[in-house]
């Protein structure tokens, strides 16, 4: 068993009485957190010579998975923190870079955030986010929407658009700098604890030296240092949906048979077949993505594997979900039920960028071997 399956299995134990009712109230999950830190789980890809747990993107996944599978609305927000923290230790491994911050993760506990959300498409795309030039810096304004964890950041990373160059600059701001402000958004269907509320910046002034990757106007979404981040970001997010799936499985095993209406049993095995199926689909989706990405040197190339990824295990995750509910029957439409909860938290699935069809249109130009 690696480092990070422990953690994560321990986590798991310890969140599943509290996700309930932290979906009921909405409230970010700060004990969740403190566990996480507690059992190494936030440092946890962060190189062993760092003081991390020396998580793979493959084991990284299957931790999410555990982690969804108890509670998801945690699963995802600390997603948020942990492609950050991955593909920042596949540069330490590269050439040494990023040191700094990832011993800040081991040894301050620091959690980063993320606010990439935009209106990211295969050519040439722009945030509303300004940075303008200020001597050896820069002025930030504007507002950012699904920072997720957003009451436990102390560190997070924005889309800025260098209004002298045109550049798309990634910029790591103090969530404690002047000028950053959470606005409490945060209320919807599902996924309801992670707190992924507006950033607000209003004329936040950031050194030079905070500025981590500069993306080129034309087609950002192509560039190198996008597409590690990218990797990353989406073959975890696949992780969670289908550790999501994972827990719709279980709960539908263990209830059929109780709901509101009986079924001939032959009718019965079909659609646990078709359940058996579509869990196997998500399941494989998610594995040969991770394992071919982690194998691929090419950033632009493992980010369309990891873009397919996500369209494919959610895609298949969801179908697990929807055969559950029809296993468990009427009584997975109770808000009593584990049921009731992962089907709202999985139409969350479709809001990470880049999604259908943008997503498929990626894959397509890449692979056709147009404009990638």
């Amino acid at each position: 068993m690696t480092a990070m399956k422990e953690a994560a299995e321990k986590a798991a134990v310890e969140f599943e009485g509290r996700a309930a009712e932290l979906d009921s109230t909405g409230e970010f999950p700060h004990e969740n957190y403190a566990f996480l830190r507690q059992v190494g789980y936030l440092r946890g890809p962060v190189p062993t010579e760092l003081g991390g747990l020396g998580a793979t993107l493959e084991e990284t996944v299957r931790a999410q998975r555990i982690l969804a599978a108890s509670c998801a609305s945690t699963a995802l927000s600390v997603n948020m923190h942990l492609f950050q923290v991955g593909a920042a230790s596949e540069g330490w491994r590269r050439d040494g870079a990023n040191e700094p911050a990832l011993r800040r993760v081991v040894d301050d506990g620091i959690v980063l955030a993320s606010t990439g959300a935009e209106a990211i498409v295969a050519g040439e795309w722009d945030t509303p986010t300004t940075a303008d030039p200020d001597g050896d810096g820069y002025r930030l304004s504007g507002r950012k929407y699904f920072c997720s964890q957003a009451p436990a950041m102390d560190v997070v990373r924005v889309n800025a658009r260098d209004t002298q160059t045109g550049e798309i600059l990634v910029i790591a701001v103090p969530a404690s700098a002047d000028g950053v402000t959470v606005d409490p958004t945060w209320d919807t269907m599902g996924m309801r604890a992670t707190a992924s509320h507006d950033l607000v910046l209003d004329n936040v002034l950031v050194q030079a030296s905070a500025v981590g990757a500069r993306l080129p106007a034309a087609g950002p979404a192509w560039d190198p240092a996008f597409a590690r981040a990218i990797r990353w970001f989406l073959t975890l997010v696949s992780g969670v949906y289908v550790g999501i799936a994972d827990r719709a499985r279980e709960e539908a095993l263990v209830t059929m048979g109780q709901g509101s209406y009986t079924r001939a049993p032959a009718l019965t095995h079909e659609v646990v077949g078709l359940m058996e199926a579509a869990h196997f689909r998500a399941s494989a989706a998610v594995a040969v993505g991770a394992a071919r990405i982690a194998g691929d040197d090419d950033m632009v190339s493992g980010m369309v594997t990891a873009i397919l990824t996500k369209e494919e295990a959610t895609s298949a995750a969801a179908e697990v979900v929807d055969r559950a509910v029809t296993l468990a029957g009427g009584r997975s439409y109770f808000r009593r039920s584990t049921l009731e909860r992962l089907v709202r938290d999985m139409h969350a699935a479709r809001f990470h960028p880049p999604s259908a069809p943008v997503s498929h249109q990626m894959i397509g130009i890449h692979r056709a071997g147009v404009g990638a």
